[in-house]
């Protein structure tokens, strides 16, 4: 029996390229979220269960893929398993880590450990990358150390200081100012759920004059959220937000309000068959 699954979420391929490491280094299988989220439940198998993946919504209080809750939600006899987790972000991960270790709680499980992994969200300097897959490489040793001997107690989140300091800004403007874009993003007239309006933020994408067809987005996607009609991709709303479709395009024919603020970028030692095969 294989003794770690490592299960894994990735768009850009940040988190794949750390799934991979952590798999090699625990002698671990790489399993896609993607892949087993559809069954009626999810039962690991190995005694212990890495759960890695990108932040998302951390300036929501969230932090937490969607996909990464539907599968959390379906997991089951994990009583017993070490699970830990390991987040990606570019910047702070607010409180995932504990929104994450509440949802396994709720599954009858206990998350041991959870890290976080600083990593690129736009192209840098070959040097600036260098330095920065040097360190990720370091935090993997600790991580994966941590891992072999089976600790518990680490969670790299946002401290109560912080929350406090945090925390009226993150209600009275943040959290309001966040609601309020993916409300115009999905063109809702309803006050819907947070939740019910992150996969109806593709009404926004667009595609320009490059677009040639070539269904790259469609194959691309985690969620088989793109179909491909006359040519051109048709966005089906349940869309992750994950913008593979962006930033993979080899046209650079995707665009829209929805990634008005956001650079193209995928991790440099991921291909784009690696994400096909996802």
């Amino acid at each position: 029996m294989t003794e770690t699954e490592i299960y894994y979420f990735s768009g850009t391929g940040n988190s794949l390229i750390i799934a991979k490491d952590l798999a090699e280094r625990t002698n671990g299988r790489l399993i896609s979220m993607q892949s087993v989220v559809n069954r009626e439940s999810i039962e690991p198998t190995a005694a212990a269960v890495g759960i890695v993946f990108p932040v998302y919504y951390a300036t929501n209080d969230c932090g937490l893929p969607l996909i990464v809750t539907r599968f959390v939600d379906k997991l089951a006899n994990i009583g017993s398993k070490y699970v830990f987790a390991v987040c990606t972000c570019g910047d702070m991960p607010g409180s995932t880590i504990e929104n994450l270790r509440k949802a396994i709680k709720s599954r009858g499980g206990e998350l041991a450990a959870g890290f976080t992994v600083k990593m690129a969200n736009k192209k840098l300097h070959v040097e600036k990358q260098e330095k920065m897959s040097r360190n990720q490489k370091k935090k993997l040793e600790v991580i994966s150390e941590f891992v072999a001997h089976r600790k518990k107690g680490k969670f790299e989140t946002r401290g109560p200081l912080r929350k406090i300091v945090f925390a009226p800004l993150l209600f009275i403007l943040i959290k309001p100012a966040f609601y309020r874009r993916y409300r115009k993003l999905s063109n809702s007239t309803t006050h819907l759920p947070f939740c019910e309006l992150v996969p109806l933020a593709d009404q926004s994408f667009r595609t320009n004059e490059s677009c040639n067809g070539c269904g790259t987005c469609s194959r691309v996607c985690p969620v088989s959220n793109i179909k491909m009609v006359d040519k051109k991709p048709v966005w089906q709303h349940h869309c992750e937000t994950c913008l593979a479709c962006y930033s993979w395009c080899p046209q650079e024919a995707i665009c829209g309000e929805i990634v008005s603020y956001n650079g193209r970028y995928h991790h440099p030692e991921v291909k784009l068959p690696n994400m096909l095969n996802t």
